[in-house]
């Protein structure tokens, strides 16, 4: 069966990384678990008060009889309703005040596509991103819930305006995949799956993971490409055992934005052959080419600025996914552009998305499990 290289590239993350499940943070003075029994928490991000806002993937079809299901590269994925949005309030208690959202997960419900990032704005304005990881053609056979994927919502609060409320909606602000199918900004093959988000002057920008692009949403739900970030040719891991000198192409397959000063920044998990040391950060201006802003870092899931200005990478594995040590991240710190990339935090596991607030780092954990991720936090060095 012929297989879209561009879900390939993230479904082989999963894949080779999931034998490594299990794998705890390294046991540091500085790091505190904040909650747990999450389903593949994925993006996370603050409100205006100081509240924490997790997005979890869901565990698809959680079981239900006779649900829709497809083949995926990582292996069969079913439709549910277990995608949601979850508050993590001051004392470690979960409360899931959205639900209902998508997902499509393994019969045991790990790996899922579903709710992938939330942002606020300082008008506390909320955006989240639900991915889809497939040809946005394949979104028009799935039932509901599964219309919802690969689009941009709005997060709506109650009549009463209460963020505290379990009572949240959702709109339909911009259809990311529709996009794809239109512009196919890579001229690769259709694929589209929409991850981080980011606000900024006049709208918000979107990455697309499976175009291989940053696209540009206005309130109104225009969408256009601000950039596009080519594959590479790379050598062929010891692992794939090819004649010496064999160039594989890798593509970008862009993961986390941040936005800051007039730029956004965007980082690269990249995809096979997984090049250790190969994920860059580019800064994009709008209206310019990308540049490089950060490299010599491994597939980098998610990006958060410190209060210092340094740049925290979160990386879904800090080595090669190939050998003992595939699955196990790490956040790494880039003091400014150009600089070489600093050890914080090592054997992460499976890390899904990072928020810093004042001094410390918020981390999503076990994101591909089903029923045992958590969010840890993380002090900040000096």
């Amino acid at each position: 069966m012929f297989v879209s290289m561009k879900r390939l590239a993230i479904a082989s993350a999963v894949i080779l990384s999931a034998v490594a499940q299990g794998v705890p943070a390294t046991a540091a003075p500085n790091v505190t678990v904040l909650a747990t029994g999450l389903s593949n928490p994925r993006g996370l991000a603050f409100d205006r008060d100081g509240t924490l806002y997790v997005t979890e993937a869901g565990r698809g079809a959680d079981g239900a009889a006779n649900p829709v299901c497809l083949p995926r590269p990582q292996g069969i994925g079913c439709l549910g309703a277990t995608g949601a949005l979850a508050r993590l309030d001051r004392d470690g208690t979960v409360t899931r005040v959205l639900t209902g959202l998508p997902s499509l997960a393994g019969p045991d419900g790990t790996e899922a596509i579903g709710p992938d990032d939330i942002a606020f704005n300082r008008f506390d304005r909320a955006l989240l991103t639900v991915g889809l990881s497939e040809a946005p053609a394949v979104r028009d056979g799935l039932p509901e819930p599964g219309a919802q994927m690969g689009r941009l919502l709005s997060v709506r609060r109650d009549w009463s305006g209460d963020w505290f409320s379990q009572h949240l909606t959702t709109q339909r602000i911009a259809d990311i995949a529709a996009h794809e199918a239109a512009n196919n900004p890579d001229r690769g093959e259709l694929d589209s799956n929409a991850q981080s988000v980011a606000f900024g002057p006049g709208g918000a920008a979107v990455v697309d993971a499976g175009a291989n692009s940053l696209v540009f949403v206005t309130p109104a739900g225009q969408v256009s490409t601000l950039a596009v970030f080519p594959e590479r040719q790379m050598p062929a891991p010891p692992a794939f055992n090819m004649p010496a000198g064999t160039m594989l192409p890798m593509q970008s397959v862009p993961m986390g934005v941040v936005y800051k000063d007039g730029a956004y920044y965007v980082a690269e998990l990249t995809g096979r052959p997984f090049t250790t040391g190969s994920a860059r950060i580019f800064k994009v201006v709008p209206g310019q080419e990308p540049t490089v802003y950060a490299e010599g870092l491994t597939t980098v899931v998610d990006i958060a600025f410190g209060p210092d200005g340094s740049l925290y990478a979160l990386e879904f594995t800090h080595t090669s996914m190939f050998g003992p040590s595939r699955g196990v991240g790490a956040l790494m710190r880039i003091r400014g552009e150009g600089k070489a990339p600093e050890l914080v935090l090592d054997k992460v596991d499976h890390p899904g998305g990072i928020a810093i607030r004042n001094r410390s780092a918020f981390i999503t954990t076990c994101s591909v499990c089903a029923t045992t991720g958590s969010v840890m936090k993380l002090r900040l060095p000096a």
